[in-house]
């Protein structure tokens, strides 16, 4: 599997960021705050066993607030939408450190919507498992999965604050944990490497 295309892994197999962006000229941005504002989009990726699926995920980031929505595609090519993760959280940081920089989210919210009858079904039949430990599944209903299990997948609580990285070469964002790494709770958590997943700013 290619980490970096993992995003809510528990999502994908079951169908089958949100982040902060920061100045590469300042330490810090004068309000705390983030000072990229904007929406940024990731290309169709493929996921899934034999790169089989697709995703796409938006970021979009308003003053301190994050927001991002994955949409998983039964086919490769990003066709025919099988399951919706949406990741609320709010931002602390960053702090310049060599190429990249440190920053902090906290989790406001994390829920998974079904959108294909095949997958509710897989979700209500493996409650313990692909069903994030929840039934009653409904198509098209969201149901909140933060601090649940999901397949390979435990996902941060409400509340709980994550330590991560960015890295910004000109319109294009890396990150270091998210979404693979949801266990970097404290400053020695926080990966020093980039995922290879790529966000492309897509407007301001």
């Amino acid at each position: 599997m290619k980490p970096a295309r993992a995003l809510l892994l528990a999502a994908s197999i079951a169908a089958a960021g949100i982040f902060p962006t920061f100045s590469s000229t300042s330490a810090r941005a004068d309000d705390g705050k983030v000072d990229l504002q904007g929406e940024w989009t990731t290309d169709c990726l493929k996921i899934g066993k034999n790169d089989r699926h697709g995703i796409v995920t938006r970021i979009t980031i308003r003053g301190g607030r994050m927001h991002a929505v994955s949409q998983i595609y039964a086919r490769s090519s990003c066709q025919q939408p099988t399951v919706q993760v949406r990741y609320e959280g709010t931002l602390d940081g960053g702090l310049k450190d060599n190429d990249s920089m440190l920053f902090a989210h906290t989790v406001t919210s994390i829920a998974m919507t079904p959108n294909d009858p095949a997958v509710v079904e897989h979700y209500n039949g493996d409650p313990k498992g692909i069903g994030c430990g929840l039934t009653g599944w409904k198509e098209n209903i969201p149901f909140d999965v933060d601090g649940r299990t999901c397949a390979a997948i435990t996902f941060a609580s409400k509340g709980e604050t994550l330590f991560d990285r960015a890295w910004i070469d000109g319109n294009r964002l890396r990150f270091a944990a998210f979404p693979v790494t949801w266990s970097n709770r404290s400053p020695d958590d926080r990966p020093q490497s980039p995922l290879e997943t790529v966000y492309y700013r897509t407007s301001y």
